[in-house]
């Protein structure tokens, strides 16, 4: 059973490697094999066809080796501390797909978003819509009465600064210098954006003239960031 799952690893390492170089139509399933030391037989075996080992590539590359936060992360606390939590975790899943034994993960998904396919829908349905739902549930906790176009904006705002720090990490990088953009790291980003949420939503204080919040609120942010990527390689 061990030599089962390890050639079935091996099989989606090289086909999300194969399908991120050469996309899915000039991909082919003898050069999978090929690099990942398999009999062709083994992908029929392990995922149906083609098609079903592109949307495992690619759900793969969407989770970047996590799987969404347990339930019970979300039991206690308060709402301010739910959105912290979230925000660590999506944003060290983000940051982490920067390694370069993961490059595959971030060049796939960038070719299915430019051109996509079938198996978009499938990673929605399976990884990116339980993900949105649980934010929305979270922002609707602290905007109880906000409509749902409201609500959308609101998680599309969150999403969209922790997807800044991959997006743009080329030209971010070449403004301010690498060293200094490095210094933007999971603990002080997941701090800065969880702040700058929880005051746009009426939950914390504004920035000073320094562009800070307090020790305290500094404290409570930090409280409520969860653990580190799982996928960071």
């Amino acid at each position: 059973m061990a030599g089962l799952d390890l050639t079935k690893t091996r099989l989606l390492e090289a086909a999300g490697e194969e399908f991120a170089e050469k996309g899915f139509g000039a991909a082919r399933v003898r050069d999978i094999c090929r690099k990942a030391g398999a009999n062709p037989a083994a992908v029929n075996y392990h995922f149906g066809d083609k098609e079903q080992l592109y949307r495992e590539a690619l759900l793969e590359a969407h989770r970047c080796g996590t799987k969404l936060l347990p339930e019970s992360e979300f039991e206690q606390g308060t709402a301010a501390e739910h959105l912290g939590r979230y925000i660590r975790h999506f944003l060290g899943n983000v940051l982490a797909i920067h390694a370069e034994a993961s490059h595959w993960h971030y060049t796939l998904l960038t070719r299915e978003l430019l051109e996509p396919t079938e198996a978009l829908e499938f990673v929605v349905r399976e990884s990116i819509r339980p993900r949105f739902e649980r934010l929305l549930g979270i922002l609707g906790t602290i905007a109880p009465e906000a409509e749902p176009r409201r609500l959308h904006a609101l998680a599309f705002s969150v999403i969209g600064q922790c997807l800044h720090y991959k997006m743009a990490s080329p030209v971010s990088r070449r403004l301010i210098g690498a060293e200094a953009y490095e210094a933007l790291d999971l603990d002080y980003l997941s701090g800065h954006i969880t702040g700058f949420c929880l005051a746009a939503l009426g939950q914390g204080p504004p920035l000073n003239e320094a562009g800070e919040w307090t020790a305290g609120d500094a404290d409570t942010r930090q409280e409520a960031g969860g653990g580190r990527c799982p996928g960071s390689r």
